[in-house]
């Protein structure tokens, strides 16, 4: 077969699709249902704020720009994006993201941040959404199964950017389920899509985006090596006495500790995809 007749769009669905069925999850979102959890987030992403900047600082946005945020989390960007530009629509399907990042507007005072609360691909992009945007943003949101057709609609609504930020490589918290999975469920742990995936499906569908990669510290901290256990269990989808003992063995040989804390940290080369759509649709 030649490269040029590969699906890009079929091989995102086949790896995203192995990765839920190897987690035993029908999304992405659903894991942030509740409002404990979306504050965790919050507190996580406090913790790692270059990759807040990094998004932010690369961005195209002024006093007059309007801003689809697509996967908005808790507003961890929509916030300080608003804080910039004149209007942010956040789309965010988790009833626990958005109702942190309503509480966390109030708390800000701002008052130009829309939330539609729905999943990308449940848009319907002439009456969820009010007009077009300067700039849209999906920053390491991308967990859709139809990768072609999210791209396409983000194109229709924007009138000028679409950046998209996600990972070139296994990730430093996909290595570890790498590394544990066959233990905790005797089979191997099936990584997501990455961004030469993305690339290719961007280039068959007629986009020639830039492209930047830049390395980044991935730091989780905890008063204890049981609080870190409580806070990945849901993740490595621990059930039984035997999995948390597998995986509190593993953090105690992972986590150092620096005073009264535990460190988790690793490095991941993330990636940020960014086109101007004029012409492009």
């Amino acid at each position: 077969m030649e490269y040029t007749e590969l699906d890009w769009n079929l091989i995102w669905q086949k790896l995203y699709n192995n990765n839920l069925e190897c987690r035993g999850t029908n999304d992405c979102a659903s894991i942030w249902a509740s409002k404990e959890k979306a504050r965790s987030f919050m507190k996580q992403s406090r913790e790692n704020p270059e990759r807040i900047r990094h998004v932010i600082e690369g961005l195209p946005i002024h006093s007059g720009s309007r801003v689809l945020d697509i996967g908005a989390g808790p507003g961890t960007m929509a916030i300080p994006i608003a804080k910039k530009a004149a209007h942010v629509t956040a789309v965010e399907p988790s009833p626990g993201m958005t109702g942190v990042l309503k509480e966390y507007a109030l708390e800000e005072g701002l008052t130009n941040i829309r939330v539609v609360e729905k999943r990308w691909e449940d848009i319907e992009l002439s009456t969820d959404l009010e007009q077009q945007y300067d700039v849209v943003v999906a920053s390491y949101s991308l967990g859709m199964p139809d990768i072609r057709e999210a791209i396409s609609a983000m194109c229709q609504v924007s009138s000028d950017w679409v950046y998209l930020f996600w990972f070139a490589d296994t990730t430093s918290w996909e290595q570890a389920m790498i590394d544990l999975w066959p233990k905790l469920h005797g089979r191997e742990y099936q990584r997501g899509p990455k961004a030469d995936v993305l690339f290719n499906l961007l280039y068959s569908m007629g986009f020639y985006p830039n492209v930047e990669t830049a390395d980044m510290d991935h730091v989780r901290r905890f008063p204890n090596p049981e609080a870190a256990l409580e806070e990945y269990k849901g993740q490595y989808g621990i059930q039984t006495p035997e999995q948390e003992a597998i995986l509190l063995d593993y953090l105690r040989g992972v986590l150092v500790q620096n005073g009264d804390e535990f460190i988790h940290s690793g490095m991941t080369k993330r990636v940020k995809i960014w086109w101007r759509v004029n012409g492009c649709r």
